[in-house]
């Protein structure tokens, strides 16, 4: 996996990147070449979130208080990047994968809130299904309806569902959907 390391203790950094780096994952920081808390500053392009990043990992201990250093977790929440902790007196307590993995299922059911938020209006009590997945910045919603409709109400979802992504995610890139509706008979 690649890894966005934020820190606001060089030492709990360490720790952490070499139980991670010692399992295969690639670690990247937000930190400049001069210790500041922001590569993207000096060029956009520098920062770690304008390419892939699977997971922020924020290494802190338990009773440590947050500090600037870890403002690149700030970004990569905007980012609908999943973010968790890590103590570093304990990295390797939780599996990386299942923090991703829970960090993930709570960002997508945040997509799944916004598509439904957007569909109410036009679908009211009709039954439907949102389901999303996502692969690096893009976005592909499901919305399964429980009738039949015409192609205008089908595009008007679709168009709805699209919106709804792009409320909750400014960043996503590519926003697929796909309408599934019963058989007619």
């Amino acid at each position: 996996m690649r890894i966005l390391l934020v820190a606001d203790h060089p030492g709990d950094a360490r720790v952490v990147e070499n139980a991670l780096v010692s399992e295969g994952h690639t670690v990247t920081t937000c930190n400049d070449r001069h210790g500041g808390p922001c590569r993207g500053i000096a060029d956009l392009d520098e920062c770690p979130l304008e390419s892939a990043v699977d997971v922020a990992v924020i290494a802190r201990s338990v009773n440590d208080r947050r500090g600037i250093g870890e403002m690149g977790a700030v970004c990569a929440a905007r980012h609908r990047v999943g973010v968790v902790e890590i103590d570093p007196a304990e990295p390797g307590s939780r599996s990386i994968y299942d923090l991703t993995d829970e960090a993930d299922q709570q960002i997508f059911q945040e997509y799944v809130n916004a598509v439904t938020e957007m569909l109410q209006p036009v679908l009211g009590d009709d039954p439907f299904e949102v389901s999303v997945t996502r692969r690096e910045r893009d976005v592909q919603v499901w919305v399964k309806l429980g009738f039949s409709c015409s192609p205008i109400v089908v595009s008007s979802v679709a168009d709805r569902a699209r919106a709804g992504v792009r409320h909750y995610d400014r960043f996503a890139q590519v926003i697929d959907v796909s309408v599934v509706q019963p058989a007619s008979c």
